[in-house]
């Protein structure tokens, strides 16, 4: 859902951190806290 949100996946979110693009930032935090998030509560999805 959050590449679809900033249309970017999390490879080219570092590179275009690196260009100079500030924004992202809020992209990066986001995409680290989902993946925290969802280490956290792994155990308890049906999958």
């Amino acid at each position: 859902m959050g590449w679809a949100i900033t249309g970017a996946c999390p490879g080219p979110l570092f590179i275009t951190l690196g260009a100079g693009y500030w924004p992202i930032v809020v992209a990066i935090v986001g995409a680290l806290g989902g993946t925290l998030l969802y280490g956290i509560l792994q155990k308890h999805l049906p999958h």
